[in-house]
């Protein structure tokens, strides 16, 4: 299952992608700040650093110490 969403407050990385674009967020701290992604337990952090470095909002679970990788979206991850 990719990951797609800061767990801790609900939010997904689609949303937080075009609110980062639209505020000019560029920074992991700049999200954080406005939304409290990145802020609980940590997790999508990584995730949020490499959604601003790639513009992907789907990754693939992390394994090891690389950087997230993007992937496939699920289909219910599909928003037209």
């Amino acid at each position: 299952m990719p990951v797609t969403r800061c767990v801790c407050f609900r939010a997904t990385f689609r949303a937080l992608l075009a609110r980062a674009r639209a505020e000019g967020w560029t920074t992991v701290s700049d999200i954080s700040a406005a939304t409290g992604c990145g802020s609980g337990c940590g997790g999508c952090r990584p995730y949020l650093a490499a959604m601003l470095a790639t513009g992907a909002t789907t990754f693939a679970v992390r394994t090891g110490e690389g950087p997230p990788r993007p992937c496939a979206p699920e289909p219910w991850d599909i928003v037209e």
